[in-house]
């Protein structure tokens, strides 16, 4: 009981020395407020001056949709996409000068896979640019909006990602005489599978933290769908089944890793990588 009233006595001398503080430092404001003369005549300029400043300043209220996609396209960082799109054009090349020198169907279905792993991993890794450039630390900011700038981007990447693999089905399918329905399955597990498995880095934050845990992940991944493309026994008619789960099951861990990124963004978790 001693010990409780010693506390308590302590407290209310401590609160009396705070109190007594504060009252010191008003009354400092106060004397050094009544020692600073006010002009009044310079007073009524900076204020006349601050309302015409005020008048002429244009305020614009951008409420329009696609003038905000148009401002947050012209902010965000263009680099990741032209990368993309140098990739695509490449990769086309390279189909086309593989029917010149008269590859096989073993040897396109092998690069088909490699073809759409690879664009499912630098469509992630343009998100990823995005939290490493230190754009995203302005988010809410400017004309900044992180969620924005990102479901852009991956707005623009699915419309080149495609453009290019209905280009590469079709081109391959004709020219192979491969039924399109079959060859549409093996390029798109790849490539929706490379997409969940980066994403899901992504939202680790060993991922964030370092960049290059995603590219090793790509380069596993690109491995992986080559060993996968040389079993013939995987791409018999009998395994159509197989890839349409695949597909499925891809698309539905898709969904759930592109949630979790757009929730981590609205929650903070992941505005900065570093």
């Amino acid at each position: 009981m001693l010990c409780q009233v010693t506390n308590l006595s302590e407290i209310k001398n401590k609160n009396g020395v705070n109190e007594m503080k504060s009252m010191r430092e008003k009354d400092w404001f106060r004397i050094t407020d009544s020692i600073i003369k006010i002009d009044e005549k310079r007073k009524e300029e900076a204020i006349t001056l601050l309302q015409e400043n005020i008048a002429e300043k244009q305020i614009r209220v951008i409420s329009n949709r696609r003038r905000i996609l148009l401002n947050q396209f012209r902010y965000m960082d263009k680099s990741m996409i032209y990368v993309h799109l140098i990739f695509c054009g490449v990769l086309l090349l390279i189909a086309a000068v593989l029917k010149r020198y008269g590859a096989e169907e073993s040897d396109i279905i092998l690069y088909s896979l490699f073809l759409s792993g690879v664009l499912g991993i630098v469509s992630v890794v343009g998100i990823s640019r995005i939290f490493g450039s230190g754009i995203a630390e302005l988010s809410e900011s400017c004309y900044f909006n992180v969620r924005q700038i990102v479901a852009l981007h991956m707005l623009i990447s699915a419309i080149i990602n495609l453009t290019v693999l209905s280009i590469g089905i079709i081109f391959v399918g004709v020219q192979w005489q491969i039924s399109l329905l079959r060859l549409g399955l093996y390029i798109l597990v790849p490539f929706v599978t490379a997409q969940s498995c980066c994403l899901k880095v992504l939202l680790t934050e060993a991922g964030r933290k370092n960049s290059y845990l995603l590219i090793m992940v790509g380069v596993f991944l690109v491995i992986f769908y080559m060993i996968m493309g040389s079993i013939p026994e995987l791409y018999m008619v009998t395994a159509y089944v197989i890839w349409a789960v695949a597909l499925i099951v891809g698309l539905m861990l898709l969904r759930i890793q592109i949630k979790a990124l757009f929730k981590g963004i609205e929650k903070g978790e992941i505005i900065c990588m570093n």
